[in-house]
Formats: C-alpha cells, sequence, structure tokens
C-alpha cells in the first residue's frame, strides 16, 4: 500500500489505514463519508441526454437545493459534548444522552427530538448549545442531566451549520447567510451582529477579535468589531471545472496556524502570523486512497486529529505546526464525466452492492468529526447512508490511537417471527420468548446461540422455528445438524410449508424437508441479482425480486408470472434517478384473501392484491421491511434510518380495493412483524419487541418488551 502525505508520516504514524487502498465508486454506491452525489446532464454516445453522478462536499455541495439539510438526516453522529460522564451527541436529527463513565460499557440514556436539524455543539456556563440547521441556535438548560431542556433560541440568517463559543460570544455559521455573532451573557441569547461573508460559511474559529471562517471556496479572516474582512485566501486548484473539489469545511486554531478541513485535500495549513495576509503552508492527506476525506479537525496537546471518513483518523504531531503540513500535495481525484463518454445501458441492480444496502450493514468505522477529551479522542460517525450511528473513543496519546471503547446504535432485534404462543427473535439480543399476559413475553430458559446470527427467521406448522444465519445456515429447532445454504439469506428470504423451510436462490427455490426427507427444487425462470422475497400461498411458492416488475409463481420448469403489480414498470426500474430517492423492494405475504404483494421504487409505494381478480392501492411512503397477516388484516412495518422514525400501517384487505386503515409511527428502528392469534409483534432493533393487541379493529400497544445483549 502507499500512502503519501505532505507530513513526511510512516505507515505506523497513521490510524486506522485500510488493508488495500480505496478506488472511486460507482455512482451507484453510496457515496463516501463527508460527501454526497450530484446529478449532472451530460450528454452520451447514444446521443441522449442522461443524468451521470458527481461526488460533491455534503456541506459545500448543492446549497442552493431547497432539500439541503436533508441530506444531513443519513444515520450518522455528527459532533459530541462531554459534560462529566455524559456525552451529549447530535445526528442531525435527535440528541442522544449517552453515559461513558465506562468506556467499554457506553450505554443511551435519552434520545431527544425537535430540535431541528443538530449538526454541531458547544457549553458554555453548564449549557448546551447546539447549532441545529433551520432552528438556528438552541441553548439547552443541562440541570437534569439526563433530560436537557431548551431555554433559549435564535434564528440565524441561514441555517445554523456549526458554532463556536469563546468569553460570552457564540459564533454561528450560517452558510450564504455569512456569520451570526451571538450575546451569551443577557437574561437571553441575543443576535449582536450579523457579518456578510465571501462564500458559503461552513466552520469557524475565533480569537482576540478576529473570526477564522472556512467557506467552501474560501478562508476568510474577519475583524468582528469593524465587521469587515481582513483577508481571504484558498487552494489555487480548488475547483475541478465546475466542481469544487478542496472544499474549506472546518477550522481549527493552532497557535499561528490554522488548519482546514478539505476533503481529499486533507488538511490544508494556513499560516495566520499576519492576518491580513494569510500564508498557504500546505496540505497533509492521504493522497492515494479514496476512501480519505477530511471533514473535521481538532486539536488537543501536541496532536490534531483529521476525520478521514471511511479511511479513519489521521493524526498529526503539531510540536512545530508551521511545519506540520508545509508540502503542497496534490491528490488523486474522482474523475468527472465527460461529453460524448459512454452510454450509460447498465441495469442500475447491476452495479449496486446489495449485501450492503438492501440489508443493514454492521458497524465499521467512518469518522466525520473528533473530540478530544484528556486521554481520550471520541471519533463520531459511522453511517455511508445505510449502516449504524456510533461513536468509538481512543487513546489521544497512541501511536496507533488504539481503541479502548465503543457505543453504536443498538441492533437488538432485526427479524421476528410467532407462533403457538411462542416468539423467536434474531438480531444481537435474539432468543426464544414465550405470551405471557402479565409481563408480555418472558424469555425461554434455554439459549438459542444461531438467533444472535440469524438473518431470517420463521416459525414451522409444528411450531418449531427455524432460522437462516449469516453464515449461509439453516438452523432448525431440534434437529441436530444444520442445513448448508449455497447462497446468502436475506430478511424475507424464508418461508415455510408445512414442516418444510422454502428459501430463494438465484433460479428458484428449494424447499427443504427439515425431518430429512429431501429437498424439492422449483424454478422462477427469470434472473435476479437482489435478494428475493419468498412466501407459501396454499401449495405454492411465489418469489419476488425487487427489480422485477412481476412476482412469479415457482414450478418444478419455468415460472408464471402474476400480473405486474402497477407500482413501477420496466422503464422505471431502469431509472437510475428513481433509485436515487428510493431503492426498489418487495414484499410477499400470504393472506386469508389472496397473495399480497408490496412493491416500492422512488418515491412511490403499492399494494397489489392476487385472488380471485387483481386489486391495488396506493401505500405511504416508505422503506418497507416486513409483513404479516392475519385473517384479511395486513400488517406492514416501514422505517426511515435517517430519521429514526418507523411505521406500522395497518390494512383492510377487504373490499373493492385494500384500504389503509391506520398508521402509526414510532420513534426506533422496525426491522420485522409477527403475528400469533390476537397478539401482533414488531421487532424494534432499537429497544426489543412491541407487543400489540390486534383483536379490535386497529392494533392496540399493549407495551414494549425491553431486551439487551446476553454476555
Amino acid at each position: 500500500m502507499v500512502l503519501a502525505s505532505a507530513c513526511g508520516l510512516s505507515s505506523d504514524d497513521i490510524s486506522n489505514a485500510p488493508f488495500d487502498q480505496g478506488i472511486p465508486m460507482p455512482p451507484s454506491e453510496p457515496p463516501p463519508t463527508g460527501s454526497k452525489w450530484q446529478g449532472v446532464e451530460v450528454e452520451g454516445a447514444c446521443g441522449r441526454l442522461g443524468l451521470a453522478w458527481v461526488l460533491v462536499d455534503e456541506v459545500c455541495g448543492g446549497t442552493d437545493a431547497p432539500d439541503y439539510l436533508d441530506y444531513f438526516r443519513a444515520p450518522m453522529f455528527r459532533d459530541g459534548a462531554r459534560v462529566g460522564d455524559l456525552m451529549y451527541v447530535v445526528d442531525a436529527t435527535h440528541l442522544w444522552v449517552l453515559d461513558v463513565s465506562d468506556s467499554e460499557g457506553i450505554n443511551r440514556q435519552r434520545l431527544l427530538g425537535g430540535l431541528g436539524e443538530p449538526l454541531a455543539v458547544a457549553l458554555h456556563d453548564g449549557d448546551l448549545l447546539i447549532a441545529a440547521g433551520s432552528a438556528g441556535l438552541l441553548r439547552l438548560d443541562l440541570t437534569a442531566p439526563f433530560a436537557p431542556v431548551i431555554v433559549d433560541q435564535v434564528v440565524t440568517p441561514g441555517p445554523a451549520l456549526d458554532v463556536y463559543v469563546t468569553g460570552g460570544q457564540a459564533f454561528v455559521t450560517a452558510g450564504a447567510g455569512g456569520l451570526a455573532v451571538v450575546d451569551l451573557d443577557g437574561p437571553a441569547m441575543a443576535l449582536d451582529k450579523t457579518i456578510a461573508t465571501p462564500g458559503f460559511a461552513a466552520a469557524v474559529a475565533a480569537r482576540d477579535g478576529l473570526a477564522y471562517v472556512a467557506a467552501c471556496d474560501a478562508f476568510v479572516v474577519i475583524d468582528l468589531a469593524s465587521e469587515t474582512v481582513v483577508s481571504q485566501v484558498w487552494l489555487d486548484g480548488a475547483y475541478d471545472g465546475e466542481i469544487l473539489v478542496a472544499p474549506a469545511k472546518d477550522v481549527a486554531l493552532v497557535g499561528d496556524v490554522a488548519f482546514v478541513a478539505a476533503g481529499r485535500f486533507g488538511a490544508v495549513a494556513i499560516d495566520v502570523t499576519a492576518p491580513a495576509a494569510p500564508l498557504l503552508l500546505g496540505n497533509c492527506t492521504v493522497q492515494d486512497d479514496m476512501q480519505f476525506y477530511a471533514s473535521g479537525v481538532r486539536a488537543n496537546g501536541m496532536r490534531l486529529f483529521v476525520a478521514g471518513g471511511e479511511w479513519g483518523i489521521l493524526p498529526l504531531d503539531i510540536q512545530q505546526p508551521a511545519v506540520t503540513c508545509s508540502t503542497h500535495v496534490l491528490p488523486v481525484l474522482p474523475e468527472l464525466p465527460e461529453e460524448g463518454g459512454e452510454c450509460a445501458q447498465d441495469a442500475p441492480w447491476e452495479v449496486v452492492p446489495w449485501d450492503d444496502i438492501f440489508e443493514p450493514v454492521p458497524p465499521g468505522k467512518d469518522p466525520i468529526q473528533t473530540l478530544p477529551y484528556g486521554e481520550l479522542v471520541y471519533a463520531f460517525g459511522d453511517a455511508r447512508r445505510i449502516g449504524l450511528r456510533a461513536m468509538d473513543v481512543r487513546l489521544a496519546s497512541a501511536q496507533d490511537l488504539d481503541k479502548v471503547g465503543r457505543y453504536h446504535e443498538p441492533r437488538l432485534v432485526t427479524g421476528v417471527a410467532a407462533a403457538q404462543g411462542r416468539v423467536m427473535a434474531v438480531g444481537e439480543a435474539g432468543g426464544l420468548f414465550w405470551q405471557d399476559e402479565q409481563a408480555l413475553l418472558i424469555p425461554d430458559s434455554v439459549a438459542v446461540p444461531a438467533a444472535k446470527d440469524g438473518a431470517a427467521v420463521a416459525m414451522l406448522a409444528d411450531g418449531r422455528w427455524v432460522i437462516g444465519t449469516h453464515d449461509q445456515l439453516l438452523v432448525v429447532e431440534d434437529v441436530t445438524e444444520p442445513f448448508p445454504l449455497s447462497e446468502p439469506i436475506g430478511a424475507q428470504g424464508l418461508a415455510v410449508h408445512g414442516n418444510r423451510a422454502v428459501v430463494p436462490n438465484s433460479y428458484g427455490a428449494v424447499l427443504w424437508d427439515v425431518d430429512g426427507a429431501g429437498t424439492e427444487v422449483v424454478h422462477s425462470g427469470a434472473e435476479t441479482e437482489l435478494p428475493q422475497t419468498v412466501a407459501v400461498a396454499g401449495d405454492k411458492v411465489y418469489l419476488a425480486a425487487p427489480e422485477w416488475t412481476e412476482a412469479i409463481q415457482a414450478g418444478p420448469g419455468e415460472g408464471s408470472p402474476l400480473p405486474p403489480h402497477g407500482v413501477f414498470d420496466v422503464d422505471d426500474v431502469m431509472d437510475a434517478a428513481l433509485w436515487r430517492v428510493g431503492l426498489p423492494r418487495r414484499l410477499l405475504v400470504a393472506t386469508d384473501v389472496g397473495l399480497a404483494e408490496v412493491a416500492t421504487l422512488g418515491g412511490k409505494a403499492g399494494l397489489a392484491l392476487h385472488g380471485n381478480d387483481l386489486r391495488s392501492a396506493l401505500l405511504p411512503t416508505g422503506t418497507y421491511v416486513d409483513g404479516a397477516a392475519l385473517g384479511s388484516k395486513l400488517y406492514l412495518v416501514t422505517v426511515d434510518r435517517g430519521s429514526y422514525r418507523s411505521q406500522l400501517v395497518t390494512v383492510d384487505l377487504v373490499g373493492p380495493k385494500p384500504t389503509v386503515q391506520a398508521v402509526e409511527g414510532f420513534t426506533g428502528i422496525a426491522s420485522g412483524v409477527a403475528v400469533d392469534g390476537d397478539r401482533l409483534y414488531v421487532g424494534d432493533a432499537d429497544r426489543g419487541i412491541r407487543v400489540y393487541d390486534s383483536s379490535g379493529a386497529d392494533p392496540v400497544l399493549l407495551g414494549t418488551v425491553a431486551m439487551e445483549v446476553s454476555p
């Protein structure tokens, strides 16, 4: 592996370097942490205009878009402040209160919403200040540390993106609105002045009457007393065509040097000894690794910590800050699309890494910001828009920033099945539970190790559980040896037919007789790239892949397609722009009145009910992750990982067409739904299992069974 930086570091000096070099990712993959995709029109070789996707900075790109702030709701921790044994962390949607007294056993105490888009935090006189996007600057009283309360708010001239506190003032960057200076010492916060700033004000640091602003395509020094721009400077090659490839997006002052986070250019060093004539010194980056993308810079003692996205944290020695990054290094940049280039005819699913996108990924390392605190450095991030919010705890003085702790949002339950008074949950806290009138559910005394590695779960006709694991095994209750699976199994890739387990594969499905009577193979006759959903209605096996426009009844020969679901057609599913809005999803659920098929693509979701005739209806927009039926009622769960919200959707299947009867929203990550008699169980990856009474017209929440990971 070749690593290049302007500071002469060896590989031993660099924390978290990946084992191989990163490469530019295809546009159909999630963008690297700290960046986002932006569509540009190009004329392809086929003679028609098309939409090409280029990487732009998440803060400095597309700033005029009406949905500019929406992107930040990706599931990612963005900043935090520690007060005693508590850490207050923001994710652009919520404020998380974490107990960090034990770095190896961090746990969440509170989750608070209604804060706009909380992006950055600072402390002042025991209060917490939040740069909250459209909500401006918020002040929270921490007198009750586990339940902070908003006590003040200042509206800023643009979205509040960053906050820096010194003395009795808060400096808030407000994008095109410039720099807002807020007086903190009065009985209430007050906007003292707004100073126009060249560029797009993204982050700020201040001292001695001067503000140093990272303004996307400029580094700006402002005299606060006169409210004038003293100077501005930035890299000559900041733009590649119309794309800003060197975004000035965060700033930290170390002596007479300002270090500015600049994406692939890493940390840019600027000598500010003479504020009226700042001097560009050079930059520290990882030249050849496309995973490295600097979004945050924070200093403590003799080290500067550069949050480098999916690459990790780059620690820099700043004993002599003027020589730390004193050489100009041009990093490898993503290629821009060319007019008349290749005509993009590939189907979107041919480049989508479905195992990462269609199923939640395990936590990795995607720091977008750090917080040095004493002997520790906290790293906030972990997302790629599909992963888990997480915070690493590392030793700040260790050469390789040794990790001593970690918190990531729970994945307690990732699937659920129920029958005959028993509930089987898979996930980190997975196991077998029994229905109980008083306690809702009580755990079985026998542990089920396969439940913790479960990818899919179902109940056989005789009440035994069957689990498909991430290790490609089919594990069955009271069956000694597991059955090996030839392909990975998805969350919806398991159904039952009597005491046979039905598992789809690339050519159809295999029906496993779990009691040793052999297997039966059925075929779909259709190609698929994405994980299929499977259902059994009567004696028939039905399959659907997200990219198909029709579900298929599998058989010994080629399958028989069902009528098209009508939510999207062949042209729609080939439109990569729709995939950007929302990936295609499919669910199949056997009901008493026919086979229910749920299909989604872009911002559209619909239900097709296959019976004596085809009846269809639109559904609320969302990512549908599971469904279950009781009689003529269909229960569906949707999830929005960005906003940390889920919905239970109840559909009445009787009548001229299916009708959405009730929608219940809740905070958390819905992961599965199952019904058994008059009980409805919704898996919540954040807390455990929500238990409903389903005997009435609408399900009624009885309570939530809180679960935790066993040793």
